[in-house]
């Protein structure tokens, strides 16, 4: 029998990792526990957990959170005051479909997550919608290219898109932010794709009802969002961090709502919560920084893959072990 720790542990690892790589938090701890014969973890644990990959999302985004604050207050440079408070105010309008859908569909969506089989097939959904996403970015750049009559102008180096040097031809905005080293997601390979300082009313709703999806468990809420964010016109980086800042105000809302539950985390000591709450947040920040690293120079398709193969495990495993039981 593994020690409930150690459980806690490697669960806090895997919501850490698959929180923001997209290959979906829920489903991860939805199927292992059911392939491991471990007790189904309670919401509490799932509460707690959360509340490490919040703090993992805040620390890595503190400078673009501070900014945002500070053009709210009216005390920002006007050009970068302009710039926060429209993203400020856009991943508040993102957030309104999820915080809808979850109120009117609550009890349908928590019906799911006890049930291996449906979430193994929402895997399958999480890897169609990352090979939509790509295909629509594909035929963006095909279409600029064919437009100006020239190809790509080489791949970015890692790193480029985060802080590097500016371009020429940028707008005031984005030339404010570099100038403060907070990156907007610039794409060499998609000149035709809008950046964080470009970021409107269309990308939010279309990222935002993308996020509610993810309701649903094996719907990976970075998957999707980004998936929305690349359909809707934002380049590949711009989109991940759209979607990492999206999280921010989907993660304090589902955590509130759930501070309650934390008094009945049954069958878990404090020091089982806190072990998983450390380790949900370190890999939740080493994810992060891996996958923005990532995004400035590869696809997302290998992450459809692998959500294929989880999904194939799950439905063998549900047709092989049967529903889930008491471990």
């Amino acid at each position: 029998m593994v020690p409930v720790w150690l459980q806690a542990l490697m669960l806090g690892i895997i919501q850490g990792l698959t929180e923001f790589i997209p290959i979906s938090s829920s489903a991860h701890l939805v199927l292992v526990p059911y392939l491991f014969g471990w007790q189904e973890p309670t919401l509490a644990f799932d509460v707690a957990l959360h509340v490490g990959t919040l703090a993992a999302v805040l620390c890595y985004f503190r400078r673009e959170l501070v900014a945002m604050v500070i053009a709210l207050a009216g005390r920002a440079d006007p050009t970068e005051g302009r710039l926060y408070r429209r993203l400020a105010l856009l991943l508040i309008l993102a957030s309104v479909p999820v915080a809808v859908a979850g109120a009117l569909f609550e009890r349908r969506i928590a019906a799911v997550f006890h049930s291996p089989a449906a979430t193994a097939m929402l895997l399958f959904l999480t890897a169609a919608l990352l090979v939509a996403g790509e295909k629509a970015r594909d035929l963006r750049v095909a279409k600029a290219s064919a437009a100006t009559g020239v190809g790509e102008r080489g791949r970015i180096q890692p790193g480029s898109a985060v802080g590097g040097g500016l371009e020429g031809g940028q707008s005031p905005a984005m030339t404010a932010t570099r100038l403060h080293n907070l990156p907007m997601g610039e794409d060499n390979l998609d000149p035709a794709g809008a950046t964080l300082a470009e970021v409107g009313v269309r990308h939010a709703v279309v990222v935002g009802c993308m996020q509610a999806l993810a309701l649903l468990p094996g719907v990976s809420r970075s998957g999707s969002t980004i998936t929305g964010g690349l359909v809707s016109g934002l380049t590949r980086e711009a989109a991940t961090r759209f979607s990492f800042l999206l999280s921010i105000p989907a993660l304090i809302g589902a955590s509130a709502l759930s501070l309650p539950d934390l008094a009945q985390a049954d069958g878990y000591r404090a020091s089982d919560l806190a072990i998983g709450v450390l380790a949900a947040f370190v890999a939740g920040y080493l994810a992060i920084r891996w996958l923005v690293a990532l995004v400035a120079r590869d696809r997302l398709t290998g992450f459809a893959w692998y959500c294929a193969a989880a999904g194939a495990i799950g439905l063998l495993a549900s047709l092989i072990l049967g529903p889930p039981g008491p471990a």
